[in-house]
């Protein structure tokens, strides 16, 4: 959003439009954030274990076998979908479709941003750590993963960024 501002300077109704949307979007999460202490368990280990384990399943599938990121993260978040068949009773196997499907977005980074797999597998572990510490946030709201893993691919791009 900073960027933006930056780019639109010149023009004061841009700016004022960017503005507000940043005001109103900072007003929205300041009236919907739930204030929970939570803390991490070894479940939330796994969630990001399988979010990059998606990411990764999800390229390789794009870039190996040439079917396209759309078809690749369908594959990816179908098989994940039956994980949770494997015993009905499990907390944690309820909860790793959701993971993987995170890492499935992530994994559909091109790969003219994603330098290759290490890329992937990186921004799919940041996506699932903000997976874990956004799990009780947003709720109900579409396109919570696709924002965690847009937001994950972002800090990686960032860190490398940063690193060269």
């Amino acid at each position: 959003m900073g960027i933006a501002i930056l780019e639109n300077w010149p023009t004061p109704i841009s700016v004022f439009l960017l503005v507000t949307i940043l005001f109103l979007v900072a007003l929205f999460y300041a009236a919907n954030f739930k204030s929970e202490k939570s803390e991490l368990k070894f479940e939330d280990l796994i969630l990001v274990i399988f979010t990059g384990i998606g990411a990764l399943v999800t390229y390789w599938l794009n870039v190996s076998l040439d079917i396209g990121v759309v078809l690749a993260a369908g594959i990816t978040g179908l098989f994940s979908s039956f994980l949770p068949f494997i015993n009905r009773r499990s907390d944690i196997l309820r909860e790793l479709p959701v993971a993987v499907y995170c890492g499935a977005f992530a994994g559909m980074t091109s790969p003219l941003v994603a330098g290759g797999y290490g890329f992937i597998m990186a921004a799919g572990l940041f996506s699932g750590l903000l997976l874990v510490i956004s799990k009780s946030t947003l709720n109900g709201f579409g396109g919570k993963l696709g924002s965690i893993a847009f937001g994950g691919v972002c800090l990686v791009s960032l860190l490398i960024y940063l690193a060269s």
